[in-house]
């Protein structure tokens, strides 16, 4: 769960590790649950190489059921930055009018809300709701200029736990997400959350999507997949299946393809 093995099992990671204000919150989520209880209940020293926590206390937090739409909107507050944009994104955002950049994002978030939502097989909602606030609308370069990160707050009927990430480099921490009502373990004041000022940030519109349009979200990504079956089953080999399950099954370490798996987020 914490090593990239199950990368391909599991698009959106099942067990993510944040540190926030000198505190350690370890999430799980579906299948991510059990292996994470099962650590909290060993675990009595975390080492990050540069430096060691020896674990004093433990707070533990299950909710089931916990991802559901509701009628209403539930309000919540991005610990770290939101990595939204990636090459392509950012190229289409520096185009944009600065009036349609906020609502441009907000297009961002309701993408990165409905593929957790088709992660875990969720029957999508009625209406789905989302509106977000940005403290500004230039975007913070972040892992070397690959990601474009804003700061800010969003609310959506979406119900979601706190600690878990939206958008670009989820297992590097960035797009943490709080929600101060429903956080049973510890308190805003407790993660140094600085609020927005009102008077100079950016507000989308409120958006509102029916369950046609929720569904055209990730049509993308489903056409990506199909593609690669395609070409998979086009170039496909009888003669070579022995030689070439026998090379799937002792993958080369040294080629630039696994170096990527390995390394890219």
């Amino acid at each position: 769960m914490l090593n990239g093995k199950y990368r391909d099992r599991y698009l959106y990671p099942r067990v993510q590790v944040k540190v926030i204000n000198e505190k350690i919150f370890i999430t799980g989520v579906g299948h991510g649950v059990e292996p994470v209880l099962q650590l909290t209940d060993n675990i009595k020293q975390l080492d990050f190489g540069n430096i060691t926590f020896d674990i004093l206390e433990k707070r533990v937090d299950e909710n089931k059921n916990i991802f559901n739409y509701k009628d209403e909107t539930v309000n919540y507050q991005f610990l770290t930055s939101w990595a939204a944009l990636n090459n392509n994104s950012w190229t289409i955002f520096k185009k944009l009018e600065s009036e349609d950049k906020v609502n441009f994002l907000n297009k961002l978030l309701e993408k990165n809300l409905a593929f957790i939502s088709n992660e875990l097989k969720l029957t999508p909602p009625k209406k789905f709701l989302s509106m977000i606030k940005v403290n500004s609308i230039e975007p913070a370069s972040i892992d070397d200029n690959k990601w474009g990160a804003f700061d800010g707050v969003f609310k959506t009927n979406f119900n979601l736990p706190s600690f878990i990430g939206l958008g670009n480099g989820i297992t590097r921490g960035y797009g943490t997400l709080f929600n101060a009502d429903s956080c049973q373990i510890i308190n805003k004041d407790d993660l140094g959350l600085q609020g927005l000022d009102e008077n100079k940030c950016f507000e989308s519109d409120l958006d509102e999507i029916q369950p046609d349009d929720f569904n055209k979200l990730n049509v993308k990504q489903d056409k990506r997949r199909h593609r690669l079956k395609r070409k998979i089953s086009k170039n496909f080999n009888n003669d070579n299946y022995i030689d070439n399950q026998k090379k799937d099954s002792e993958p080369n370490f040294n080629t630039e393809l696994y170096h990527e798996k390995q390394h890219k987020v």
